[in-house]
């Protein structure tokens, strides 16, 4: 049996959530105060048979902010379906009252919480005093008639739920919560082998409490009773040993070495509780074949407590790659890492509440599903828990763009934003994952130019970074848009090439419509776009890792040049070769690098690359006009006016009320 669809309304941080389909198994993410444990506890209100009824009677701060009041006649419902029980005769038996659809089978259960029908509502007369929850009820009720009363359904279709930071060893020693007595109790010794252990039990206590010593004690006992209480108490005490002869499972322990001497106690908190989930499976296991068992959904609240990382990805790839019906709440990358794609529920704070984002089955392809995990379980799956994200080529954005942020004042990791290398320059799939048919989460992409000349050198140049920008536009947006997108591309690529290098007519006006759409698109290669802007602490930089004096000043000399206006292809090559030449790499020289631009006021270099005042507003379209980083600085300006409603480059009116330091760091 699985849940195939969850529907929330007036609950807690749910105003009206829909999970359609419901995955299974399910990992559900998201940050603190998303609504992760009260969505699970939304389900125990239907499905578990453990919740104590007085905890399905709500209180007035179970209700939604936004919902109408207890005084005012609110309602609360949370619906479920589920499906996968065709084969399942005692299932079709038990829901038969709840279907709703045939092909598929599929059961619906909902619970209800409103006011008591009384008379005066059934009258339809107004009720004179404002509601309490006396005067509300609940019920769980099958199909879609709420007549239909089906309580006795959640102890077949059962939930049961494992809360975050559980005592796994205390839990070990109680039978009635151990799971290794529910094990034992699926699958016990036979009848001959207790009674033939409990017959030598009660002899050997009977043998122990014929002992000499334990007579004496017994003695010593009753003459001291006697003495302090004298002859008319009527006490005659002796001594037996006993045992719990009705119940020989409750007294079995679970031990971490073969000879039985080190508990659970003796080991560490982590793998106590993988033996306790461990057990637990194999118990719900047997129960889903008992002839008189039920198909109990195990929920776990976050399961990487006390784990460490290589653990969560080993044990949670393991687990689900099994056909189980796991629900698993957490905030750990690690697990969400090697969670399926198609697993993730990722809940998220909307506006009129909590939402929650799930993966369409067909959004991506084979392959592209598979290349995705791959980054994922490899990278950056924190990304899945960023409040947005940055998507870029390689490793060396990855080092400067939180550098630049960083000198203006603009902390990406205090905001959440990620800054995510994919390696490449393939990000329909990311664009596919995080964009509105996706998960629907802000992000942006910085790509290259990296536009290159024909053969015929005086009729066509292919713009592969604008075509990349096209194949983004698809995902994001209208079919309408792209088309004449595609359209203009086509006319810019056909133009004639100027003779000293530079953007020919039409280009910016690409850049800035791709930008609209939160694609950033370079003149050429970062190393290049740069130096305009950082050509000092480039060869600040250089200098550092580069040994020689002749290769140092051919690398300056490069600096300069493109610096100084647009520049060729041949001179652009030669500052690009002389960076990736060893010892020196993109990825080591952008490491170093960014830790000079930490030092730059970004906000005043960029006035002075524009040639205004500090009283003078500086536009997004001011910074896309600079050469080669105006992109770049753009995409940075975008997300500070997002995340701070606070320029790149502030005024000085508009910085009147920042923090001590260097202009343009915020408060």
């Amino acid at each position: 049996m699985q849940l195939r669809r969850l529907r929330i309304r007036s609950f807690r941080n749910f105003k009206d959530l829909v999970i359609d389909p419901f995955p299974t198994p399910a990992v559900i993410v998201g940050e603190n105060g998303a609504g992760k444990s009260n969505l699970l506890h939304a389900l125990r209100l239907v499905l578990d048979p453990d919740l104590p009824d007085r905890r399905r009677h709500l209180l007035p701060e179970d209700l939604h902010d936004g919902s109408p009041t207890l005084a005012e006649g609110a309602e609360v419902t949370v619906e479920i379906e589920l499906c996968g029980f065709e084969d399942d005769p005692d299932a079709r038996s038990e829901l038969d009252g709840a279907i709703v659809s045939v092909d598929p089978l599929a059961a619906r259960l909902t619970y209800l919480f409103r006011p008591k029908q009384s008379a005066a509502l059934l009258l339809g007369e107004e009720e004179a005093e404002l509601l309490t929850p006396n005067d509300y009820e609940w019920t769980i009720f099958g199909g879609t008639d709420p007549s239909n009363s089906m309580l006795g359904a959640k102890k077949y279709a059962a939930l049961s739920v494992l809360p975050a930071l559980r005592d796994a060893e205390s839990d070990f020693v109680r039978p009635e919560r151990s799971p290794l007595t529910r094990l034992l109790r699926e699958l016990p010794p036979s009848q001959s082998s207790i009674d033939k252990t409990l017959e030598a039990m009660r002899n050997a206590r009977e043998d122990l409490g014929r002992d000499a010593n334990v007579q004496r004690v017994a003695d010593l006992i009753r003459a001291r009773v006697t003495t302090m209480a004298g002859p008319r108490l009527n006490l005659d005490p002796s001594l037996a040993f006993i045992g719990r002869d009705e119940d020989l499972l409750r007294s079995i322990r679970l031990f971490i070495d073969s000879s039985a001497t080190r508990g659970v106690d003796r080991t560490s908190t982590g793998t106590a509780n993988v033996l306790y989930l461990g057990l637990l499976l194999e118990w719900l296991g047997l129960r889903r074949g008992a002839a008189n068992g039920e198909d109990t959904l195990l929920a776990v609240e976050e399961p990487e407590a006390h784990l460490h990382p290589t653990l969560q990805r080993h044990l949670f790839a393991h687990l689900l790659a099994q056909p189980n019906r796991l629900l698993l709440t957490t905030h750990s990358p690690h697990i969400a890492a090697v969670t399926p794609l198609p697993s993730l529920v990722l809940l998220l704070d909307g506006v009129a509440g909590s939402e929650a984002r799930v993966m369409s089955p067909d959004l991506l392809t084979a392959p592209e599903r598979a290349d995705l995990q791959r980054y994922l379980n490899v990278n950056r799956a924190e990304l899945l828990f960023a409040q947005g994200v940055v998507l870029v080529e390689g490793i060396a954005e990855t080092y400067v763009l939180p550098a630049l942020a960083r000198s203006a004042g603009f902390n990406l990791d205090a905001h959440g934003i990620v800054v995510a290398s994919i390696d490449g320059t393939d990000f329909a799939p990311y664009a596919k994952l995080l964009g509105p048919s996706g998960f629907n989460r802000p992000f942006s992409v910085l790509t290259d130019g990296d536009a290159v000349d024909t053969e015929d050198k005086e009729k066509y140049r292919r713009e592969l970074g604008l075509k990349r920008a096209l194949g983004l536009l698809k995902v994001l947006t209208d079919a309408a848009t792209a088309d004449l997108y595609e359209e203009a591309l086509g006319v810019l690529q056909e133009q004639n090439l100027p003779d000293t290098g530079g953007s020919r007519t039409g280009r910016w006006d690409l850049v800035t419509a791709a930008a609209g759409f939160g694609v950033f698109v370079g003149p050429d290669t970062l190393e290049t776009d740069l130096a305009p802007l950082l050509g000092k602490e480039m060869k600040a930089t250089f200098n550092e890792l580069a040994n020689g004096r002749i290769r140092r000043e051919n690398f300056a000399k490069a600096v300069d040049q493109i610096s100084a206006g647009p520049s060729t292809a041949i001179q652009r090559d030669a500052l690009v070769s002389r960076v990736e030449r060893d010892p020196v790499s993109k990825g080591r020289f952008a490491q170093r690098l960014a830790a000079h631009v930490e030092q730059l006021d970004l906000p005043t270099r960029i006035r002075e690359l524009l040639n205004v005042s500090p009283e003078q507003p500086v536009s997004q379209a001011d910074l896309l006009g600079l050469p080669g980083c105006g992109p770049l600085l753009a995409l940075l300006d975008d997300l500070r006016r997002r995340y701070e409603n606070l320029p790149l480059a502030p005024t000085l009116e508009e910085t009147s009320g920042a923090s001590p330091g260097k202009q343009g760091t915020s408060t």
